[in-house]
């Protein structure tokens, strides 16, 4: 039996464990680390002198992003944060593993091949993953790594109960900005395009709710199991049923917000002389709709990149306390928005 394999089979660990401690390689918790070299030590190895994880030794990261319609690269809104951690990555000479989960509801069909790969030092996650997928993955990276923790940064998804970083959307000041221009122009009768328990999601319609009411208004709002532009076009139909005093429509995304716009100018309606209309997040398409969409804009760019950046801080930091990141938005007004109709 070789030393190392020794070492291994006494520490309880792969023998990649043992090889990324022997050699100062990330991606061991500190207490596998130190058993690692208690048993190193009592077979006569001398214990190597350590040194701080440096840029140079973290080679590889992994992105996990949760199966979209129609493709997580295609994505309006999912493919610009994917592109910015890849370029994050590119520009400090790190190696991108990248995997869409093979998932179905809440249920793990199979785990990612990337989970294999011991030269992962950490990993982001990207969407609304269900915690129990989350804690499948990271168990079998723990198992792989033999830790008792494995980095990773979770994007457009956050769970409180949980010690995992995140980088999110400030949802909230986004829906304030929102309601804060339309009720600027005039608007009292503002109805809202609901969507999934999706987190984003979830603040976006509480921030409206309360917004409304610190405004003295009621809150309406139609109900809606998707974010896709022809969950727009039904939210529609149901609005001029239900709240036919509706002068504006808030979206929960923008890609609602174009499914709104179409059916509008199919049934006659003007946009915005009849109805106005806003969106969220600013994907490109935003700007090439006629009427072009006001919308509010979530900076991506720099979801990708502060997803870099908070694991490599993981990484280099073990036992930190663990960090939400919120990424600022704004407010871009085009031409969908105008004072409300007089009838």
């Amino acid at each position: 039996m070789s030393n190392t394999r020794k070492v291994a089979e006494l520490a309880d660990v792969s023998i990649g464990t043992v090889s990324r401690v022997l050699n100062n390689k990330p991606g061991v918790s500190e207490p596998t680390r130190q058993r690692v070299l208690a048993v190193a030590q009592e077979l006569g190895y001398a214990a190597p002198k350590r040194v701080p994880v440096g840029r140079s030794q973290i080679t590889h990261l992994g992105l996990l992003i949760r199966p979209t319609e129609p493709d997580p690269i295609s994505n309006p809104f999912y493919s610009d944060i994917f592109h910015s951690v890849e370029q994050s990555c590119r520009d400090l000479q790190i190696n991108l593993s990248f995997s869409a989960l093979d998932m179905v509801g809440s249920r793990l069909r199979s785990l990612p091949a990337l989970t294999n790969d011991e030269r992962i030092s950490g990993l982001v996650l990207v969407g609304a993953i269900p915690e129990t997928i989350i804690e499948s993955v990271l168990h079998a990276l723990q198992v792989r790594h033999g830790s008792n923790g494995f980095p990773l940064v979770l994007v457009d998804d956050w769970f409180p109960r949980r010690a995992w970083d995140a980088v999110v959307i400030d949802n909230a000041g986004g829906a304030s900005l929102a309601i804060e221009m339309l009720t600027r122009r005039g608007h009292r009768h503002i109805t809202l395009i609901g969507g999934p328990d999706h987190p984003s999601i979830i603040e976006r319609t509480r921030a409206y709710e309360q917004d409304m009411r610190q405004s003295g208004l009621r809150p309406m709002i139609i109900p809606s199991s998707g974010l896709d532009p022809q969950d727009g076009e039904a939210a529609v139909g149901e609005i001029l049923r239900k709240q036919p005093a509706t002068t504006a429509i808030m979206c929960s995304n923008d890609s609602q917000a174009i499914g709104a716009l179409r059916r509008l100018n199919e049934l006659g309606y003007a946009v915005p002389e009849d109805f106005s209309v806003v969106g969220f997040d600013d994907i490109a398409m935003a700007e090439l709709t006629l009427p072009r969409l006001t919308t509010i804009r979530v900076d991506r760019v720099a979801m990708g990149r502060s997803a870099v950046e908070l694991l490599l801080n993981h990484i280099r930091t073990p036992g930190r306390a663990p960090i939400k990141s919120v990424v600022g938005v704004t407010l871009v007004e085009r031409d969908s928005v105008c004072p409300p109709r007089s009838n």
